[in-house]
């Protein structure tokens, strides 16, 4: 006869905080950039804009927009500084790791161990997985300048209003703070469930069932799988729950007497 565990729950408060954390970075982004474009930059596209041939040379306000540019990059590396992006991602990796230390030991109680008093193999987890995080924070920034510049160029040299340009960006700071919400429950779920697949093969579970959050958000294929139960050998297709991209499934164990 099968004995119940108790639940596997969503860290849904980590996603939470680290969501918080990062676009926190974004938003500081954000707003250097705006200020940047309203003290710099749109006086440029003034000049570009007007007719007078005679009151600038044609490629100097893009190069002084150019100039403004180069600015927000700089700036931005004091927002996004490797000290600063790894705090964060050290942060966010330590409390879902004690998240999952915590569910672990009283799942593991059924059995009358706790899994997490040995672990050879968490040290290396936990550094290669900040090193992973920090990546994916560092290229929010990468893909900022990119997506702006191209809103700011096209946007001058296609006779968009200043500001049809600036709505434009903050529409693609909007997008960069999904990005960020992105990231954070992505890694949360993904982490979170290798923490649990490894944490519950080392108490002796071979089976688990599987989990969904049961609101609107679950994705069909995911649906399908709730309650079921798999051996840890012979996952579903869609993987571990929490593995697939942005997924909020668990893996509640299974214990056989």
């Amino acid at each position: 006869m099968a004995r119940k565990a108790p639940p596997t729950r969503f860290p849904d408060a980590v996603a939470v905080s680290y969501y918080r954390e990062i676009k926190r970075l974004v938003d500081e982004l954000g707003k250097l950039t705006l200020r940047v474009f309203d003290e710099q930059i749109k006086e440029q596209i003034k000049l570009y804009q007007r007719n007078d041939s005679a009151f600038y040379k044609t490629d100097g306000p893009l190069d002084v927009i150019q100039q403004a540019i180069d600015l927000i990059k700089a700036l931005s590396l004091g927002i996004f500084a490797s000290s600063t992006v790894k705090e964060i991602a050290t942060r966010f990796l330590n409390s879902l790791n004690q998240y999952s230390e915590n569910i672990a030991r009283n799942q593991g109680k059924i059995k009358g161990i706790d899994p997490t008093q040995y672990e050879p193999w968490l040290d290396e987890y936990m550094r290669s997985s900040i090193t992973e995080n920090v990546s994916y924070i560092s290229t929010i920034r990468d893909e900022f300048f990119p997506k702006i510049e191209a809103i700011i160029y096209q946007g001058v040299k296609n006779g968009q209003s200043i500001k049809e340009i600036r709505d434009q960006l903050v529409k693609r700071i909007g997008m960069t703070q999904n990005r960020a919400k992105f990231i954070a429950v992505d890694q949360t779920g993904s982490i979170f469930g290798q923490m649990t697949a490894k944490r519950h093969q080392e108490m002796g579970v071979n089976k688990f069932k599987w989990s969904t959050s049961h609101d609107e958000r679950v994705r069909p294929a995911h649906r399908a799988l709730d309650g079921k139960v798999f051996p840890y050998s012979d996952p579903p297709a869609e993987g571990l729950p929490g593995t697939p991209f942005r997924c909020r499934c668990v893996a509640i164990p299974v214990f056989d007497d």
